[in-house]
Order: structure tokens, then C-alpha cells, then sequence
């Protein structure tokens, strides 16, 4: 295991090797002398013909980089998990330092840089998703076409898949029909999309589809296809209360209880700290368990220690029937008299007479806004969403994740990233089955660097100490690393991703993939500090003589 080696400016490394052979070596290698520092495997340095420049000799600069990162990775290299690393400078636009980067591995949430780029190229910057109201008529509907408050046509309310679509934005499209003076629908409501029934990637993991941050990607979505509420004691050992914001159509069934600390320590039996026999011999951990159901049916069990309530944040199961139910509340809510609504895809639709008329429209921000929210708070909802759209563009048709993971592959290859070799199931990077090489990620970063016209996605990653997913996290939020590194965050059980850019105290900027997987909770939990903010602290000091 690697130690910790995060200090404020200046940064005295040595004194963590203090009585080890390290200790000369980095030493000299401060002052600038080079030396041979043992080490059990040198790390492969290869430069991509991707990435290399119409020269690959590198220059005394990127040599000393190079041999620096190297001997520095043998002293910080973790014994337990699986490193994928590549470096590459922009200031010499070349390659300086590569370790295991073409493995393949789980890229987590850093595979959301290769959706930025692919909905890009392929949407531009200017998409927004539409959602409207509209109908078939002879003529555009007005005050007129409405007598005694009956409006006889069919309405329409077509959805997109807009990741960012609320309530309030429904409620406003169908307050439309009572500035009409429509008090009845004689016609149907009639809720469409295009067919899509895959609701969620494969290799999702089974126990997270009840959680919102894996919300279900549909045409339909409202409020993120996510439900808040609270629970609350009503006393020790006694069934809690669930109080939910908005109420929202879904149904939740409780018995959930919280128990008092003091008796929950008493339950565990004493064993030697960390020993096997601890826990096998401990009792369970008092834990709530949330069960799904159709027709947006949930159950909450189990029990949670403490006295303090608790925010309670459900994935939505079926949306189509949750966006029919918030329809049918919002008309009437309005007054409007009407028929049960009805969904329907796109290709079903076949109105007898008139032509479409737009009654009401709500589009979202436009592309480069989302992207900014995708990438600062790693929005899974808005990756995937973006993810369907580039397929169905790409294919003028109706795209599951297959086709649109395909039509990704087709999109990047277009812009020179090769990722025959690799495998994608989503946008989000929320699937265990993707798999990406450091590599392959650094021909993102590379790209969006080199072409101008996606040059903006570096100036939106998360800044450290700043911004997004890096604004408080350990050890980034301080000096020396804050305000210095610029970068997407990957993480999940057993992975902690980065990819972004770094600010070195040498004048040079530097594009970096870190990819670390196999990283157990247990050995996490050891550590002082994770190895990419140790490996990024040492790359603050990188020579170039």
C-alpha cells in the first residue's frame, strides 16, 4: 500500500521514505540529479500513434517527465488494485508517461467525456429537447373552436425524453388548454413518444434501480423519474412514518422502525478488532431495505439506528404510467373534464383529418448547458438521455442502448478514437460492462483539446476546490491540489476513476487518465489518501530539464 504523501506547499516528500532506499533517490531526484531508483517492474512507456506527434524521439523534457513519473509511480503504486495511466503533455503535444494503458477496465463515470463528445458531433451545440402540446385540426386552435368550453379534437402532449423536464413545466403546457377556455375534452389525451421500452442499460446493477441516481431512461420523464419524501420516528421500535414531497402518484407500504443506538451496540458481540471472527460473529447491521413492485409500487423494511430522519429519494418504475397519472391529476386539477389518458408511439399515430397545429412548447437549455451539468455533477439521467438521442439521430429511427453505444463508436471513430477493442453499454457509465483503456479515454481528452470546435468541454469539468464532484473532495479541496486540477470524477464500488487536466508548477499543462480498479471498500477505507490524488500531487512537480 502507497502512503500518504499530501503536504501544503512546499511539499517534503522525503520525510515519508525517511530510512529507505527512497529516500536518496527522491532526494536527488528534487534537486534534479537523476539516478537509478530500484523498483520491481519499470513502468512501460509506450506513446499511441494516435497521440504521437510526426516525431517520436522525445526531447530531454519529456524524458525527464517521463523517468520522474515512472520512479515515482514504483514508490506510490497500490499492492492491491489495478492501475491504467497515460499522460500527455499539451504544451509539447506529446505523449510523456504511460502505465497499463491498454487494458481494458471499468471507466465508471469518466465514459460521460465520450458522450460530451459524441452528442456534440453529432447533435451540435445548439440541440434542446422539445416537449409539446399540440393537435390535428383544419385550422390553428383558438378561442373560437370552443364552444361552451368543448374543445371536440384529440390532444397530444409529445414527450422527448427531456432529462430536465419538472412538473411545473407540464402543469404550464396544459394550463394552455384553460387559457382557451376549454373546460372539456371531448377527444382523447393522448401521451406520445417514440417506442422505446428498454428502461435501463444491461449491466446496470440490479440493487441501484431503486435509487435515483439510476432513474429509469424513458421518453418519459418528469422531476428526474425520481420521488422525494422523509422518514421519520414515531418513537423506538415502533413501525416509522414516510411523508412524501408533492404527492406524487406512486404507492409505498412501511414498516420500516428505527431502534435506539445504545441497544443496537449492545446486539454486537466483542471479538478482537478486524478479526474474521468479528464478522462472523457480529450481528447483522440494522439496515433498510426498499422492494419495487409494478404499477409503482414500493415497500420499505427494515430498520435504521437513530432517531433522525431520514430523506428518502425513489426511482420511479414504470414512467409511462407515472407521466398518465400526473396528466390525469394536472387536468383535473384544472378543471378540465377528460378521458383517461392514453399512450402511444409515434408510428401509431394516425389522425384522419386536419394537420398538426402546436398549441404549447417547452423546450430545455440547450446542449452545452446540459453537457455542463452532465459533467460537473455527473448527471447519469442527462448522459443516457443524451446517449438515445444520439442514436436516434445518428440512425433516423428509434435507438435502444445497443444501437446508440454503436452509433457512439461510429460518431468517435469519425473524429480518429479507435475504440473497436472496447466495450460500451451506456452513456453514463453506470453499466459493469463497459470497458475502456486509459488509452482510449486519452484520445478523448486529446481530441476535445486539439479541434476547436469541442475545445469548450475542457473549460467544463469540474474544478478542484471549486466545482462539481471535486468542489469538496478529500484532499482536492486543499493546497497544493485545489485550483490546479480540472478533471471528470469515475467512481463506483471498487473503481475511483479521474480524467481531466492538471496545472504543473512547471509551466506545462498536462492531460491525464487515471484508471484504478479492484479497489476494495476494506482497503479504501485504509487509506490516507486515494492514489489519484497522491499520483496528481507528485505530477505538480514534473521537470522539464
Amino acid at each position: 500500500m502507497y502512503l500518504a504523501l499530501l503536504t501544503a506547499s512546499p511539499r517534503p516528500l522525503y520525510k515519508y521514505f525517511a530510512g529507505s532506499v527512497y529516500a536518496l533517490a527522491h532526494l536527488m531526484l528534487g534537486v534534479g540529479v537523476w539516478c537509478a531508483v530500484p523498483h520491481q517492474a519499470s513502468a512501460e512507456i509506450i506513446i499511441p500513434p494516435s497521440l504521437a506527434s510526426s516525431s517520436t524521439t522525445q526531447a530531454p523534457s519529456e524524458l525527464a517527465a517521463t523517468q520522474y513519473l515512472d520512479d515515482m509511480l514504483q514508490l506510490l503504486k497500490p499492492a492491491y488494485s489495478q492501475l491504467g495511466i497515460s499522460v500527455w503533455d499539451m504544451t509539447t503535444q506529446q505523449a510523456v508517461f504511460s502505465y497499463n494503458n491498454q487494458s481494458l477496465m471499468q471507466p465508471a463515470s469518466i465514459q460521460k467525456l465520450l458522450t460530451a463528445l459524441a452528442a456534440t458531433k453529432q447533435l451540435g451545440q445548439g440541440f434542446y429537447y422539445q416537449t409539446q402540446l399540440s393537435t390535428y385540426a383544419e385550422q390553428p386552435i383558438d378561442k373560437q373552436q370552443v364552444v361552451n368550453g368543448v374543445f371536440q379534437g384529440d390532444i397530444y402532449l409529445e414527450f422527448s425524453g427531456d432529462p430536465t423536464l419538472e412538473y411545473q413545466d407540464l402543469q404550464q403546457l396544459l394550463t394552455s388548454l384553460s387559457d382557451l377556455g376549454i373546460t372539456k375534452l371531448n377527444g382523447e389525451i393522448i401521451l406520445v413518444s417514440e417506442q422505446d421500452n428498454q428502461l435501463q442499460a444491461p449491466g446496470w446493477v440490479w440493487d441501484d434501480l431503486g435509487i435515483c441516481y439510476a432513474a429509469p431512461i424513458s421518453p418519459f420523464i418528469i422531476d428526474k423519474n425520481c420521488v422525494y419524501g422523509r422518514l421519520s420516528t414515531t418513537g423506538y421500535d415502533k413501525t416509522a412514518s414516510i411523508t412524501m414531497v408533492g404527492k406524487r402518484p406512486i404507492e409505498i407500504t412501511n414498516e420500516a422502525y428505527f431502534i435506539n443506538p445504545v441497544v443496537a451496540q449492545s446486539q454486537h458481540k466483542l471479538a478482537p478488532t478486524g478479526s474474521v471472527y468479528t464478522q462472523a460473529n457480529s450481528q447483522p447491521a440494522c439496515q433498510l431495505t426498499l422492494s419495487r413492485f409494478d404499477s409503482n409500487r414500493y415497500h420499505l423494511s427494515g430498520c435504521h439506528v437513530g432517531a433522525k430522519s431520514l430523506p428518502l429519494a425513489i426511482a420511479i418504475t414504470d414512467p409511462a404510467l407515472y407521466a398518465k397519472n400526473i396528466v390525469d391529476k394536472q387536468l383535473a386539477n384544472l378543471g378540465i373534464e377528460h378521458k383517461a389518458p392514453m399512450v402511444l408511439s409515434r408510428s401509431q399515430i394516425s389522425p384522419a383529418t386536419g394537420q398538426r397545429y402546436v398549441i404549447a412548447s417547452h423546450h430545455s437549455e440547450t446542449l452545452i448547458d446540459l453537457l455542463s451539468t452532465m459533467l460537473l455533477k455527473s448527471d447519469n439521467l442527462i448522459a443516457d438521455s443524451l446517449l438515445k438521442k444520439v442514436g436516434e439521430a445518428y440512425f433516423q429511427a428509434p435507438s435502444d442502448f445497443a444501437r446508440s453505444s454503436q452509433a457512439m463508436k461510429a460518431i468517435l471513430y469519425s473524429l480518429g478514437i479507435d475504440l473497436a477493442d472496447a466495450n460500451l453499454a451506456d452513456g453514463s457509465g453506470l453499466s459493469r460492462y463497459n470497458l475502456l483503456s486509459a488509452e482510449q479515454v486519452l484520445s478523448v481528452l486529446t481530441t476535445v483539446y486539439q479541434m476547436p470546435e469541442y475545445h469548450f468541454l475542457l473549460d467544463t469539468l469540474p474544478e478542484s476546490g471549486v466545482s462539481g464532484t471535486l468542489r469538496y473532495k478529500r484532499y482536492f479541496n486543499t493546497s497544493p491540489l485545489k485550483n490546479h486540477v480540472f478533471a471528470k470524477t469515475g467512481s463506483m464500488l471498487g473503481v475511483a476513476n479521474l480524467a481531466g487536466r492538471v496545472k504543473a508548477s512547471n509551466g506545462h499543462d498536462y492531460l491525464f487518465v487515471l484508471i484504478e480498479n479492484g479497489l476494495s471498500p476494506q482497503i479504501k477505507k485504509q487509506q490516507k489518501a486515494p492514489f489519484s490524488a497522491v499520483f496528481l500531487q507528485t505530477m505538480l512537480d514534473v521537470p522539464i530539464n
